[in-house]
């Protein structure tokens, strides 16, 4: 009897010390400086959890009370292997390079070059190795605003700019779990701002994995292409338990926003990633990104920890932005066919023999014969850059094996991130004990002062006695919206009316109307059960003519799968004779009345117009026009001038010497038939709306236009066939490479009239919108357009380092450098040509560029371009 009494007491007391919860706290110190070690590391494993130190090398954890061992890790610093105490100090040394210093000679290779090339031929498997997996994240954000400029001054009181430079602060608790391709759930334990924040949206966590790190902006140092432009170094090595860990140093061989420098830590053995610690610049900001990885189950390391750090100076503003996430409870779901591969591949020695759950050895009858090709070169010890990128090629080729072999047909959809947000009930009102135990990162005093200062600039804005005058705000605010603003009024759960403001309206000017005030009048929007249509009716008053023009247009979207879309417009406008490419009415003015260049040319057309468009499959688009029109020539009307010199106006007609045949006034009747290819062509749904995004092969185009004589009083005939093929991709380091091959010919043509022509996209004008990739720069707007036969290319390549880039100075700005050689061959202008150069994003929008045109090979003219990127 007393010894059963007795075993359940020792029970019950092992449960309750089981289950009661202790506080686990320190600081890490360097051994030799005695300085905190900010951001690193704490991790047990036997737990699965982990926290990170703060800016002052504090860290607190909640664990069941007993013994805990601990993993603490810091970059440069030695991995330690730790029982924790519930209040210490725990001291770190410098990580000491455990093989003697490696000499390279001129002609000997550096031994980074080796581990690197094992690491890229294994990140092809990593990247894809965890197929779902599950975790509790810790997160947390600092933004802080170190300067402003003085110009704000002007326009701010002093009251807001120290709310301004206050900063801001958010922290977030949640669970997070995620299923490739792009199934993501969150569940929000808990959710703080320094704003009051209590919305329910998605958290910011970045599913960053530095395997999949990079893309058109940045190229990954574990690319196919990182020995094009990286160089490696083995800096130092050092023992992590049973592994050795190589410190490799990554030299940029060229300035550049699209490379990083810092290091990269890789396990020798296992070809896997240990920890990061990289730079690299944008636009305006210098990036630091930092992370750690541990081994959460045999062979699987997870990146634990976080710290991205951006620094940022933007007109005057100078600041910065600290994010935090410290992972932990992690369990991962293999793709355990990609596990067998990189077993296949690594150093079996590495693996322990209590885990007899892995096989140590793979059986060669499994591996296909692509397979068995890679296991041999992956063997050799003196692997060369061109058999990796032959290994990589390798990969792919058995990627596409695998995708072949499965019983359905690979899709061409990219589905997008599906994810699913719910908030614990209490997620905003946690008190600040709960936060405590929450919280993987402790608090900085920097952090405790932004939660402060906010708060006080809150209790100051609900003291306010307002109420009349925001009630007054309010009222105005309304009547301001009436007059100037959009006014969306919902009808029903499917109907909505956008109606702009009375005195909402575009104004622009030209020679033939004088001020030209153009006014959408509504926007009627009427959602049926699998489509969806709109009716947009717009007027256009011409005060130098006294002239009212309309214009009516009603677009249905009808299959929203299959992008198919009929349109009808009516009505009465003034069209440039350039119809394929006009020069904007907004540019045209600014010409008009600043340089006294009236560049366009118009003509006024009473029309009505019908268009189809509808993929006839996936890539395959089906396109048909008709439109009937009376043309009617113009002349100027009005001559006024911002610019008073002795310069004037040109006339209405497009060039000097033109048949005037060719614009005198007719009536049109045409229709069009065209095809556009894309193989391969991937999408996404938006909705149910499905939207195009890329293929790895060019689009082929032919289309068929019919002036069809003697029809409804039509007195133009002709046709006119054309094929083109265009693309525009990254290829290989370069970040885009595009080009367009274009001709046609007229087929016949009786009495064709100039409208009718086929004109080409050019800029006349100094400076432009975002053109399109087969545009002129210096082409004369009309002259050339063409009545009989035409050929035009265009080749560009943009990239961040080209020419100039390579100079000190410019290799510091984050500008991309373009280079453009246009050609054109027609019945009027035998071998034009242009060839280009242009530094693009100068100022984040604006594109400079610098032309040199050729008429039949000999030179021709010089001229500047300035390209304003989707402003106009």
């Amino acid at each position: 009897m007393k010894k059963g009494v007795a075993l359940f007491i020792l029970l019950i007391t092992a449960y309750v010390t089981q289950a009661q919860q202790c506080l686990y706290s320190g600081v890490l110190k360097d051994k030799q400086t005695n300085e905190p070690i900010p951001y690193a590391s704490v991790y047990i494993s036997s737990a699965s959890k982990g926290v990170m130190t703060n800016a002052e090398g504090e860290y607190r954890i909640e664990l069941p009370c007993g013994e805990h061992k601990a993993k603490i890790q810091s970059l440069a610093y030695e991995t330690l292997f730790i029982t924790l105490e519930k209040e210490q100090i725990i001291f770190l040394s410098v990580q000491s390079n455990i093989m003697a210093e490696v000499t390279v000679s001129a002609k000997a290779e550096d031994p980074a070059y080796y581990i690197m090339r094992k690491a890229i031929i294994l990140s092809e498997y990593y990247k894809k190795q965890i197929a779902k997996y599950e975790c509790d994240i810790y997160l947390k954000e600092l933004s802080v605003i170190d300067k402003t400029p003085d110009i704000l001054k002007l326009f701010a009181t002093k009251e807001n700019i120290e709310e301004i430079k206050t900063g801001s602060m958010s922290e977030v608790y949640l669970n997070y779990s995620f299923e490739r391709p792009n199934i993501i759930n969150e569940h929000i334990i808990s959710r703080k701002t320094s704003y009051a924040d209590t919305a329910t949206r998605s958290s910011s966590y970045l599913n960053l994995n530095f395997y999949t790190f990079g893309g058109n902006d940045i190229i990954s140092p574990l690319s196919k292409n990182a020995f094009q432009v990286y160089r490696f170094h083995l800096e130092e090595s050092y023992k992590e338990g049973n592994i050795t860990v190589r410190k490799i140093k990554l030299i940029p061989k060229r300035a550049g926003n699209d490379l990083m420098s810092g290091y990269l830590y890789i396990n020798e053995g296992l070809w896997n990633i240990n920890r990061v610690d990289v730079q690299f610049k944008q636009n305006m900001i210098d990036v630091s990104y930092k992370q750690l990885y541990t081994e959460v189950q045999l062979l699987t390391w997870f990146p634990i920890s976080h710290e991205i750090t951006v620094k940022a100076s933007i007109l005057g503003f100078e600041g910065y932005y600290k994010y935090l996430a410290s992972i932990s409870d992690v369990s991962v779901e293999n793709d355990p066919v990609v596990d067998e591969k990189i077993l296949s591949l690594i150093d079996q020695q590495l693996i322990l023999i209590e885990d007899a759950n892995i096989s140590k050895t793979t059986s060669s009858e499994k591996l296909t014969k692509t397979q068995q090709k890679i296991n041999e070169m992956m063997a050799k010890d003196n692997l060369t850059k061109a058999e990796t990128l032959k290994m990589i090629r390798l990969i792919e080729k058995e990627a596409r094996e695998e995708e072949k072999n499965k019983d359905e047909k690979p899709s061409l959809e990219v589905e997008r991130i599906k994810r699913t947000v719910d908030y614990a009930d209490s997620a905003h009102y946690r008190s600040a004990q709960t936060w405590d135990t929450l919280r993987a990162v402790p608090l900085t005093e920097l952090e405790r002062t932004v939660y402060a200062k906010n708060d006080s600039i809150r209790t100051a804005q609900l003291n306010r006695e307002a109420d009349t005058t925001k009630s007054k705000k309010r009222s105005n605010s309304k009547f301001e919206n009436v007059l100037f603003g959009q006014n969306r009024i919902r009808l029903s759960d499917k109907i909505d009316l956008n109606v702009p403001g009375i005195f909402r309206v575009t104004p622009n000017f030209n020679t033939v109307d004088g001020l030209l005030l153009e006014k959408r009048l509504f926007t009627y929007s009427h959602g049926l059960k699998n489509s969806n249509f709109n009716l947009e009716p717009i007027v256009r008053y011409s005060f130098a003519r006294n002239d009212v023009m309309y214009n009516v247009a009603f677009n249905y979207n009808y299959a929203p799968l299959r992008r198919a879309k009929f349109s009808i417009n009516a009505g009465k406008l003034n069209e440039d004779f350039n119809n394929n490419y006009p020069f904007g009415m907004f540019l045209n003015s600014v010409s008009t009345l600043f340089f006294i260049e009236n560049i366009s040319k118009i003509y006024q057309k009473q029309f009505i117009q019908a268009s189809n468009t509808i993929d006839i499959s996936n890539g395959l688009e089906l396109l048909a026009s008709f439109e009937y029109a009376q043309r009617t020539p113009l002349i100027n009307h009005s001559d006024y001038r911002l610019i008073k010199n002795s310069k004037t106006y040109t006339s209405n007609l497009p060039f000097d010497g033109i048949d005037e045949t060719w614009i005198n006034q007719h009536t049109v009747t045409k229709a069009s038939l065209g095809i556009n290819y894309t193989p391969k062509y991937f999408y996404e749904m938006r909705g149910k709306q499905k939207v195009m995004l890329n293929s790895n092969y060019p689009t082929f185009s032919v289309n068929y236009t019919h002036g069809i004589n003697n029809f409804l009083g039509s007195n133009t005939g002709f046709s006119l066939a054309e094929i083109a093929i265009k693309q525009s991709k990254k290829w290989g380091v370069i970040d885009n490479v595009n080009y367009y091959l274009g001709g046609g010919t007229f087929l016949q043509q009786n009495d064709l009239k100039f409208a009718d022509f086929k004109h080409f996209s050019t800029m006349p004008f100094f400076a432009s919108g975002s053109p399109q990739q087969h545009t002129f720069r210096l082409l004369n707007y009309y002259q050339y357009s063409s009545n009989n036969y035409f050929l035009q290319a265009h080749v560009g390549l943009e990239d961040n380092v080209i020419l100039f880039k390579r100079l000190p100075y410019f290799n510091r700005k984050n500008w991309t450098e373009s280079l453009r050689v246009s050609f054109l061959h027609t019945e009027q202008i035998n071998n034009y040509m242009e060839v280009g150069y242009g530094l693009n994003k100068v100022f984040l929008f604006m594109n400079f560029e610098f032309y040199c045109s050729f008429d039949n090979f000999n030179y021709q003219q010089f001229g500047f371009r300035m390209v304003f990127n989707n402003l106009f």
